[in-house]
């Protein structure tokens, strides 16, 4: 991305500008996190530090607790400048599933001595719909905008509520969802929205909405987007987009057969009733199968639903329902060539992050393609902004075990988890609201911080000497939760000499 070396000098400029402490900042590529190196506050306790350990060259470690062990808060500070680090995050097996942190971490690499130093959960996912019960593993639908190797793997969230600084109260929505990407060793915390779309390669003019990306159709979690007025069929509940007219797309890390219709019917959903149409696409962008029940088999042409149809190696699947459905039997089934065009702006400083085509581009287009060393996971509230907390809700009473990722004015990544004692004194055993862990992060003198997924899918892995990754933050589960995704912190180049 071409403004990240700007960045992050101007979050360091406005760090030291809105007063963080000169003896702090004194001391380069110590860790702003020193300032609070003998306890620190949350919710109105004082938590004592217990320990501070270097597990690894340029990774600290800092436990705090209170006196009856209520709480525990883990703080990882990871320099990149100080040791051969990178940072990067991991899908596990595609996403439409999910795993355990711990089992996403050991499947990075072969070699145990190159596994990830650690790791934490990552987005918040679509846990409303189980696809084995009895393990609890949920579908991996990531709730925003999910970067991976060069490719956009989900679609960005409606955005987080804006609140009336006066009444407090929630008056629309971002139009963005926020996100953590990590690249190139730093991290960064910014807003991220999406536009997808589908066109006829010699009209432009004859285009269609892609409305999702490797998601069931019908079903958009974590959307908190308004209902559309053009499109009376939505309706949100819970946060959850219910729409019959879709087109979603699925790429190759789908890491699974593209859905078949009815998929929603545990969560007594209709939405994805519709047999609808599937079209494939090779790695050209060439529609290679098209498949519509009832359908006169002949060219691309099959007699058969939509569903249970491995995405083409490079290639794309797009199934359609409703009116999606007859656009694609109407383009692509019938010869048409179509073209998928992604756009992917930085709404928090006005940045066209990638402006991508997968089929033919039509003449004059410029790509801009997805820097392949970025990866993103979709964030909740942001915390923290420009070293000020700007969380400010009309009601905050929730606790719950919470796991966040930030950055200092130095480019050091945070990760911090809060967890509650298990069995202790009710209502702090929960963990902490949002608001007392948006101070805990600013004691920490972070410049920008998000809250990643939590309660029971909060996790925190550290590598051992037998190069396993066993959680060190336990989850409010009896046994780790399956989560869609996990950032970590890897080998990588070497550091800067100091």
């Amino acid at each position: 991305m071409k403004h990240t070396l700007v960045r992050r000098a101007a979050a360091l400029r406005t760090a030291t500008a809105l007063g963080l402490a000169a003896s702090v900042l004194a001391v380069p590529g110590s860790g702003l996190a020193d300032a609070a190196d003998t306890g620190i506050v949350l919710g109105g306790i004082t938590l004592a530090q217990a320990s501070a350990t270097t597990p690894f060259p340029g990774i600290t470690r800092t436990v705090y607790q209170d006196a009856d062990r209520t709480w525990t808060v883990n703080v990882m500070d990871i320099d990149p400048s100080r040791a051969p680090i990178t940072f990067d995050g991991s899908i596990g097996q595609g996403m439409y599933t999910t795993q355990t942190v711990q089992e996403m971490l050991e499947q990075t690499t072969g070699v145990s001595s190159r596994r990830p130093y650690l790791g934490v959960n990552g987005g918040y996912f679509d846990d409303g719909v189980v696809l084995d019960p009895a393990n609890r593993i949920f579908l991996g639908d990531l709730g925003g905008t999910s970067l991976k190797n060069g490719r956009l793997l989900s679609e960005a969230g409606g955005g987080r509520y804006v609140y009336d600084t006066v009444t407090g109260k929630a008056v629309g929505l971002r139009p963005a969802n926020s996100v953590l990407m990590l690249q190139n060793g730093r991290p960064y915390i910014t807003e991220l929205a999406t536009g997808l779309s589908v066109q006829l390669s010699d009209d432009g003019a004859v285009s269609r909405k892609v409305d999702g990306i490797n998601r069931l159709p019908g079903r958009a979690g974590h959307c908190l987007r308004n209902t559309d007025p053009a499109n009376t069929d939505v309706t949100v509940v819970g946060g959850v987009c219910f729409d019959p007219s879709e087109i979603v797309e699925f790429t190759p890390e789908f890491g699974a057969r593209t859905p078949a219709p009815d998929v929603l019917k545990q969560t007594d959903t209709t939405t994805d009733d519709d047999p609808g149409v599937e079209v494939l696409f090779n790695a050209a962008g060439v529609a290679t199968a098209c498949f519509r029940p009832g359908a006169a088999p002949g060219g691309i042409v099959s007699d058969a639903p939509r569903g249970g149809h491995d995405v083409p190696p490079g290639g794309r699947a797009l199934e359609g329902t409703g009116d999606g459905a007859t656009w694609l039997w109407d383009n692509a089934c019938a010869g048409r060539p179509v073209t998928l065009h992604t756009v992917i702006t930085d709404t928090r400083f006005g940045d066209t992050l990638a402006d991508t085509w997968f089929g033919r581009a039509p003449a004059g287009a410029v790509e801009q393609p997805i820097d392949p060393a970025l990866y993103a996971t979709p964030a909740g509230d942001v915390l923290i902004r420009d070293a000020s907390v700007v969380y400010q809700p009309a009601d905050d009473t929730a606790r719950a075990w919470r796991t966040g990722g930030g950055a200092d004015g130095f480019g050091h990544l945070f990760f911090v988890t809060v967890e509650g004692q298990k069995g202790g004194p009710a209502p702090l055993a929960s963990g902490a609201t949002r608001s007392e862990f948006a101070q805990l992060l600013k004691a920490l003198n972070l410049v920008d911080a998000v809250n990643l997924d939590g309660g029971g899918s909060t996790t925190l892995n550290l590598r051992d000497q037998n190069g396993n990754e066993p959680p060190v933050t336990t989850t409010t589960d009896s046994s780790p939760r399956h989560v869609a995704d996990t950032v970590y912190a890897a080998v990588g180049g070497y550091g800067l000499a100091k």
